[in-house]
């Protein structure tokens, strides 16, 4: 039923990309389930909303205007979706505490209509529309969930097109505060919430891109639920996702930008004084769409997992623990146009698996993690850094 696709060889589009390739790791990962969403999935996220112990899927679905809901059973399978309607074009979801009863909701963002909406958890494995429609502002792109005032609520943080973040403070309720901007100093995309200086006060880093200023900028959380901006830093030529990992064990909070139209990917490393150390772009398949970060080799150090959605390939880059990453990644094939990735033990054996959606299919597939601890089919390759 499933294509096996042939894996592509990166066009050296990145200056200093290893001009020999080495002997190929084995595919960690193999398909071992498959289930139907809506029309055009896209962004994927993973939580245990029913509290069953089990990690479901929540996924958005562009094409028909929904979101899809599937329980998990433990197994590395799910159940049937359950469907529900969304404002116009839904591009993000996240998940949060939005009215402080102890299970997770989920609010998704709708970029035609401009609108968030809410899911309150049913407790009882659903959720229900609180029927608000909140309007962040203008040309929303995507946002984040946090605690910024640190009263056990989440808030939202929400990219708009013209140069400004915006912060919307929970009520307790499933609605929110007038939205209060702050202004960038470039065109915002992707936004994740981390502490990036250790102070148990959440932060906001926004990935910027278009033309002109192009990197990541620091939002200084005070825990008040206001924020101070940073200078930017350096963060890929053209940043649309943004995520958080230490990548070299510190205990400080570092970042991975993606930029899929100059098929690269930045680190950038806390220098742990409210200042970040951008490396060299690295190479992670072509067309990097979403990225996510786990052990996946059991080695103690994070790896990075791309959904390279043009060659309908998922990529592994193995961490070197020093914000480098191995080269050549391992290719897994997928169904057509992966998009967004989400990871976890989706089958209770204690290895890392993959989830990703793939939109040209209507699917997501479930990768299983394959029994194999840091596997070295080449002791040089383990060494060997994607450098430009």
């Amino acid at each position: 039923m499933k294509k096996v696709f042939s894996v592509l060889i990166l066009i050296p589009l990145l200056l200093g990309c290893p001009p020999k390739r080495r002997e190929p790791m084995p595919m960690m990962f193999i398909v071992g389930f498959s289930m139907e969403t809506g029309a055009e999935p896209s962004f994927l996220i993973t939580e245990d909303f029913n509290q069953d112990g089990n990690l479901d899927l929540v996924v958005t679905n562009s094409g028909d205007n929904t979101f899809s809901y599937f329980k998990g059973v433990g197994d590395g399978t799910f159940e049937n979706q359950l469907v529900f309607k969304t404002g116009q074009d839904p591009i993000c979801i996240v998940a949060g505490y939005f009215n402080g009863d102890g299970y997770l909701d989920l609010a998704v963002l709708n970029y035609a209509d401009q609108t968030i909406n809410v899911y309150l958890n049913s407790q009882g494995g659903s959720f229900k529309h609180t029927g608000e429609f909140i309007k962040p502002g203008k040309i929303p792109i995507n946002f984040a969930a946090g605690d910024f005032n640190g009263d056990g609520l989440s808030d939202l943080a929400v990219t708009l097109r013209y140069h400004k973040v915006v912060v919307l403070i929970g009520k307790g309720n499933g609605n929110f505060r007038e939205p209060v901007s702050y202004p960038v100093k470039g065109q915002p995309t992707g936004i994740v919430a981390g502490d990036y200086n250790n102070d148990k006060k959440k932060d906001l880093a926004v990935a910027l891109a278009g033309s002109g200023n192009t990197g990541v900028e620091l939002l200084w959380g005070k825990g008040d639920g206001t924020f101070e901006p940073s200078q930017r830093f350096k963060g890929g030529g053209q940043p649309l996702t943004i995520l958080n990992v230490d990548l070299n064990g510190d205990g400080y909070t570092d970042m991975v930008t993606s930029s899929n139209v100059l098929h690269a990917l930045t680190a950038l490393i806390n220098n742990r004084d409210g200042t970040f150390n951008t490396l060299k772009d690295f190479a992670s398949g072509n067309f990097p769409k979403f990225a996510a970060a786990a052990d996946f080799s059991g080695d103690g150090i994070p790896d990075l997992a791309v959904s390279n959605s043009t060659d309908d390939l998922i990529s592994i880059s193995l961490g070197n623990g020093d914000g480098t990453f191995t080269y050549p990644p391992v290719y897994h094939p997928a169904d057509e146009y992966p998009q967004g990735l989400a990871v976890g033990d989706f089958n209770k054996d204690g290895l890392i698996d993959l989830a990703t959606s793939c939109r040209d299919k209507g699917m997501i597939d479930i990768l299983l993690k394959k029994n194999m601890v840091n596997p070295k089919p080449d002791s040089a390759l383990r060494g060997k850094t994607a450098k430009n």
